[in-house]
């Protein structure tokens, strides 16, 4: 299982939040193709903590909008100036984003848990709430929950009934986490296998990783104008200090560097055809 590290300074090279929102879903729609179950953004050591608390706010928010099935994001994201530029975004089509207004029986979907004249019902996109038929572990006083619900059918009614995860299976969308340290620090405690990309590193196609006995994955991508290896040195330390691997995913390419958001498709293709 996939998952990604991004600096907060990854859309720093967009000049207004148009711009940044696009790049956002490119990195987000890379994301859902190859299944990533957490998206990481650590800090940029080069940029001014202040331009990283706010660029990754808007990244934060921006990816966590397009996580979120259509049907709820009204209920979950307020209008903002960080999500001014949602509209020009396509669906991210993920089997969580249901478009049909009709429930099934055993249907699965994502609902907004909240209470509704004092009792807790479920927003999952029809035309009707529906009875819960189990309880939120949490309280529903002053807040609403999104959880994972299955559909069913008592008494001719629906209702629905709070699930304890996501179906096995299905790919149900990535969760975002943000943090203040740098990349070294950030993975320092963390147990997957790690990996870098970087120019200077060597060929993707001498990976060897036998996947059944490394489950858990983490990439981490640098930033438009500082790379994995200036970041790690700013910590005082080596890319092996931190890193089971890192590897040049691209050699000889035609432009001066890549993109993010190319970087991120051109890696998880490669890593795809070379884990054993």
């Amino acid at each position: 299982m996939y998952s990604i590290a991004i600096p907060d300074s990854a859309v720093i090279d967009c000049t207004d939040i148009r711009s940044k929102t696009v790049k956002i879903f490119q990195i987000a729609r890379t994301a859902a193709i190859f299944r990533i179950k957490d998206i990481f953004i650590y800090h940029d050591p080069f940029l001014p903590p202040s331009r990283a608390n706010r660029e990754k706010r808007v990244m934060t928010r921006i990816l966590q909008y397009i996580e979120c099935p259509q049907y709820l994001r009204k209920r979950f994201f307020p209008l903002s100036r960080d999500t001014a530029a949602v509209g020009v975004l396509s669906p991210l089509a993920t089997p969580h984003h249901t478009r049909s207004k009709e429930l099934k029986e055993n249907e699965i979907r994502e609902a907004a848990i909240f209470l509704n004249q004092g009792r807790a019902v479920a927003d999952v996109g029809s035309t009707q709430l529906l009875e819960l038929i189990s309880s939120p572990k949490k309280t529903l006083k002053d807040r609403t929950l999104r959880l994972t619900v299955m559909v069913k059918k008592i008494d001719n009614k629906y209702k629905a009934r709070i699930l304890n995860k996501p179906p096995d299976g299905k790919y149900w969308g990535y969760s975002v986490h943000s943090s203040t340290a740098a990349i070294g620090k950030f993975l320092s405690n963390r147990s997957e296998y790690k990996i870098a990309t970087s120019r200077y590193c060597q060929p993707i196609s001498s990976l060897s990783i036998d996947k059944k006995k490394t489950k858990n994955i983490i990439v981490a991508f640098g930033g438009p104008y500082k790379g994995i290896p200036k970041m790690v040195k700013a910590e005082g330390k080596k890319t092996s200090d931190i890193f089971d691997g890192c590897f040049n995913v691209l050699e000889n390419y035609g432009t001066r560097g890549l993109r993010l958001e190319e970087a991120m498709m051109i890696t998880l293709s490669k890593l795809e055809m070379n884990l054993k």
